[in-house]
């Protein structure tokens, strides 16, 4: 009884092996080749996928004022194909949902498994409120290197941002100086 047993389950394990039962399909294959030529691997996204892996702003820089400069740093990486493009891709800086004027908000396209750290420059706008905000960059918003994983563009910094009124000694004593600010 003991060895049909065995014999059954030997039996069982050829079949799943010679079946490939479980095994992935890794190649996707074009219909128009020939019987002749090898199979080529095709990679089902075909594009650059840029992934924003930190943001990171000075502590000097958490607390600042309306037109204010910042100097955030992120690092990125392109996880999908080369970004042949040659263009430069853009990434937008907010303070909330306060879209910050650029001043540096490019870098150089990625070749696929490329990584590189970027310092930025953005200007807050001079129409942002007084309080704590969170800052976050999206890469390539408008999507013009065509990405193809969008999902992983956007990032936030740990971290508030204070935006203050100025501490300036120029308005002392100058009550219509803090009109604005009120």
């Amino acid at each position: 009884m003991m060895i049909q047993k065995s014999g059954f389950l030997i039996f069982i394990l050829l079949i799943l092996f010679f079946s490939g039962y479980g095994a992935a399909d890794a190649i996707i294959t074009d219909d128009t080749m020939t019987h002749d030529d090898p199979a080529v691997s095709v990679s089902a996204s075909d594009g650059p996928d840029y992934l924003v892996r930190f943001v990171d702003v000075p502590v000097y820089e958490s607390t600042t004022y309306r037109g204010g400069v910042i100097h955030p740093s992120l690092g990125v990486k392109n996880t999908g194909m080369n970004d042949t493009s040659g263009d430069m891709v853009n990434v937008s800086g907010y303070l909330g949902s306060y879209l910050l004027l650029p001043v540096i908000s490019t870098f150089p396209a990625l070749m696929g498994g490329q990584e590189q750290t970027i310092t930025l420059e953005y200007k807050l706008p001079d129409t942002i409120e007084y309080g704590g905000y969170v800052f976050s960059v999206m890469i390539d918003p408008d999507n013009l290197t065509h990405d193809t994983n969008t999902t992983n563009n956007m990032k936030k910094a740990g971290g508030m941002i204070s935006i203050t009124s100025p501490d300036d000694d120029s308005f002392i004593g100058c009550e219509a100086c803090w009109e604005g600010y009120r």
